[in-house]
C-alpha cells in the first residue's frame, strides 16, 4: 500500500512514526505538498493520505476516515486568534468569540469546508449562515 504524506506528518511521532510504532504500519510513502494529496488518492497514485477530519476533500472524494482506536492523534481544537491590539479596539470581540465554544461539531466544521471549497461559497456567507443558524448573528 502506497501513503501520499505531508513532509510535517511523515516525520511526526504522531504522524508517519507513530502509525510504524503503534499500529505497525510500514507503508511505501511519498511525501507531497498538501494541496496534492486528494489528487494523487483520486487518481490512485496513492491508497492513504493523512487528512483532518474536517477537510471539505473527505465528502468531495467519498473518503473514509479511519478510527483511531490507539489514539495516536491529539484532538485539535479550533479557537480564535487576533492580535492583542485589536481586543483592545474592541473588548467586546471576547465575549462574542467566547459565545461560538462548544457550537461548532467537527460534522458541522466539515459540511461549512465543503460549502467554500467544493461549492464555492464565500467563507464569509457560509460564515454568517452558520452564526444565524446558531443565534449568534441577527438576520
Amino acid at each position: 500500500m502506497k501513503a501520499g504524506f505531508t513532509l510535517e506528518f511523515n516525520d511526526r511521532e504522531d504522524g508517519n512514526k507513530g502509525l510504524q510504532s503503534m499500529y505497525g504500519l510500514n507503508l511505501n510513502v511519498a511525501t507531497m505538498e498538501p494541496a496534492l494529496r486528494y489528487q494523487a488518492i483520486q487518481s490512485g497514485d496513492i491508497q492513504i493520505t493523512d487528512a483532518y477530519s474536517t477537510d471539505a476533500e473527505l465528502a468531495r472524494y467519498d473518503l473514509q476516515v479511519l478510527e483511531d482506536d490507539k489514539q495516536l492523534f491529539p484532538p485539535y481544537q479550533g479557537a480564535p486568534l487576533m492580535k492583542e491590539a485589536l481586543l483592545k479596539k474592541h473588548p467586546e470581540l471576547e465575549t462574542v468569540l467566547n459565545k461560538l465554544a462548544g457550537k461548532i461539531t467537527e460534522s458541522q466544521m466539515s459540511q461549512l469546508n465543503y460549502q467554500v471549497g467544493v461549492e464555492g461559497k464565500s467563507a464569509e456567507q457560509v460564515a454568517k449562515e452558520f452564526l444565524q443558524e446558531q443565534g449568534l448573528l441577527k438576520k
